[in-house]
């Protein structure tokens, strides 16, 4: 039988394995969009993606654009602090899916903070579009993100199609 702190050591070294390598992956995936890829120009990956390097001063959508050092400062305040609290969450997370899915959006989250951090902005090239429309450019730590959001709603969703009877816990 393992000891409460083993068991807390093992969640915490999960943790910061996912949140690290999530990090580094998508670090490593801008820093080689950035060197491939000239900013605005187009290359075909694959049939709804395409590589297009752009640079998103604000968050999600590009709303809220920091260009100066104030607003820059406070939006890397409000995006660190929630990086921070995403990661207590994960390193509280009692089921093992919802543990992973939190240091995934922690590892995103924290991928995209060090990267707005040295640049001032974060770095997207992955165009996603549709019969001739596009819909957003994103990056691997957004892509991070999602994924660890699906793994909160799978963790969240009935193992059996057998619905709790009155007095009976909700899993």
């Amino acid at each position: 039988m393992s000891s409460p702190s083993a068991g807390r050591a093992r969640r915490m070294a999960t943790v910061a394995a996912v949140l690290a390598t999530a990090a580094a992956v998508d670090l490593a995936a801008k820093a080689m969009a950035e060197a491939w890829l000239a900013e605005g120009t187009v290359r075909g990956l694959i049939p709804f993606i395409d590589l297009t390097l752009s640079f998103n001063r604000g968050i999600s959508f590009s709303l809220f654009p920091a260009h100066d050092p104030s607003s820059l400062a406070l939006l890397l305040g409000i995006q660190g602090t929630l990086t921070c609290l995403v990661t207590a969450w994960a390193l509280a997370a009692t089921g093992s899916l919802e543990r992973l899915g939190l240091a995934a959006i922690a590892g995103g989250a924290a991928g995209n903070f060090v990267d707005r951090l040295r640049d001032g902005a974060v770095t997207d090239y992955l165009d996603l579009h549709t019969s001739g429309f596009r819909w957003f450019t994103f990056n691997l730590a957004d892509a991070w993100i999602s994924i660890g959001v699906v793994m909160l709603l799978l963790e969240g969703l009935p193992l059996s199609g057998r619905r709790p009877g009155p007095g009976e816990p909700v899993p």
